[in-house]
């Protein structure tokens, strides 16, 4: 939304609007504040993955995963290195999800505070101010939903443990299989 060619509004209120725009858009992408579930287990996972750590520009992970059965919230490591200089590296990836057989939830790690990033859509951003209310700083992972036997895109922030990146995977009907993963190259 364009909040720009309202003369009546602000310069702060465009901001607000804008960042209530935003906020109405992540919930309605799926997100949440926490996972639900247990910790759960994989079998039966193989990968053919090519992992890319670049210094000066993005990090990337691309290729494919199988995952015979997952049994609850899983973290699944895409992605590893010894390089100290890599460790917390942010990586996006994005692809293809099928589960065979139950549900399949694939979980993107956000924290984004929706104020600054108004004020990079509006003319006259408003600086150095705290936002008009509560709420506007979102904490938390959009989750994108995978029915069983069908395909769904899916984009995903991984999470960075060290030198270890992972991809959280849940199976919300308590057990998933037949899942299959591909992961595009950027």
């Amino acid at each position: 939304m364009d909040f720009n060619n309202n003369d009546r509004l602000s310069p702060h209120d465009r901001q607000w609007c804008q960042a209530l725009a935003f906020k109405e858009k992540y919930l309605e992408s799926g997100f949440v504040e926490a996972v639900p579930g247990d910790n759960g287990r994989a079998q039966g996972v193989r990968s053919h993955l090519a992992t890319r750590f670049s210094s000066g520009g993005s990090s990337s992970v691309s290729g494919s995963v199988s995952i015979e059965e997952l049994t609850g919230r899983f973290r699944l490591k895409l992605a590893r290195t010894d390089n100290t200089l890599y460790y917390g590296r942010k990586i996006q990836i994005s692809g293809t999800a099928r589960s065979g057989e139950g549900a399949l939830q694939v979980y993107s790690h956000v924290d984004v505070d929706l104020w600054q990033l108004a004020a990079v859509f509006v003319d006259k951003p408003v600086r150095n101010q705290e936002p008009p209310e509560e709420g506007l700083i979102l904490k938390g992972y959009l989750r994108t939903d995978v029915a069983p036997g069908a395909e769904q895109k899916f984009t995903a922030q991984l999470i960075a443990i060290g030198g270890d990146f992972y991809l959280l995977l849940a199976a919300p009907d308590g057990v998933a299989r037949d899942i299959s993963l591909t992961i595009d190259a950027p």
